[in-house]
């Protein structure tokens, strides 16, 4: 199926059976990344009343209860409700339909090859900083796609406890917001510092109501930097993040 749509008065074709997904699934088979040692993904099957929710066990069908750490065990998409007490559900903030969107691939830099700031020492850290992107990126884009190098295919399933991930510049995140993104994609667990205190500077410095924030993503390096059209996909969860594709 195709569709045709209008951006800032240009014309556009959209194959919707060409999507790439950009997501790590979560999986109940204890091969999930891992961020703050966080508890796999596990399913369970209902047990109650002599109902048994396993065919593999003699019950009539599979019905199981789900546990899942949203945001440090696969792709998910978050809101402000993260970080305050507002309140706010990423089911009534997530973009409905398709985002005007760029992907860039960075290099992360050492802290010593930059003087950028940011809210707590940093100090041998890996940073993304806003000289790494800003001469690329394009006006009147809605949404940013950030794809870190190395880009191994390790990252679908890797425990950031055992390798700590880089993360954004103040100056990064400010660039972000001049330039109008209102939703950031990236393929880090956090856009933050893992051990920043609790503060999270950057995502306090982002969020405003409407914006939205995607972590852990895996983006093949078959999809080339570039520009496209991005549909952010969550169930309809009353939480302030949700699982997301």
């Amino acid at each position: 199926m195709k569709i045709n749509l209008n951006h800032s008065g240009q014309d556009h074709t959209i194959d919707l059976n060409s999507g790439i997904d950009l997501s790590i699934p979560n999986r109940f088979d204890g091969k999930n990344p891992i961020f703050y040692n966080a508890m796999q993904s596990m399913a369970i099957p209902v047990e109650r009343d002599g109902f048994i929710g396993a065919v593999n066990r003699g019950g009539g069908c599979n019905v199981s209860v789900a546990n899942v750490d949203i945001h440090c065990t696969g792709t998910h998409t978050e809101c402000v409700g993260h970080i305050d007490d507002s309140g706010k559900k990423i089911s009534d903030v997530c973009p409905i339909g398709f985002l005007f969107t760029q992907l860039i691939t960075v290099n992360p830099v050492h802290n010593s090859d930059t003087k950028e700031s940011y809210h707590v020492d940093y100090e041998n850290e890996l940073v993304i900083s806003v000289e790494s992107f800003k001469d690329r990126l394009k006006e009147n884009i809605n949404a940013l796609v950030i794809r870190t190098n190395p880009n191994d295919l390790d990252k679908v399933n890797r425990n950031y406890g055992d390798y700590p991930a880089s993360f954004l510049t103040h100056d990064s995140i400010d660039y972000i917001l001049d330039s109008g993104i209102k939703h950031l994609l990236v393929d880090l667990p956090s856009i933050d510092k893992a051990d920043d205190g609790g503060q999270l500077g950057n995502h306090h410095r982002f969020f405003k109501l409407g914006k939205t924030i995607s972590e852990l993503l895996y983006i093949p390096d078959s999809v080339q930097d570039g520009f496209g059209f991005l549909q952010i996909q969550i169930p309809n969860w009353g939480l302030d993040a949700a699982p997301s594709r």
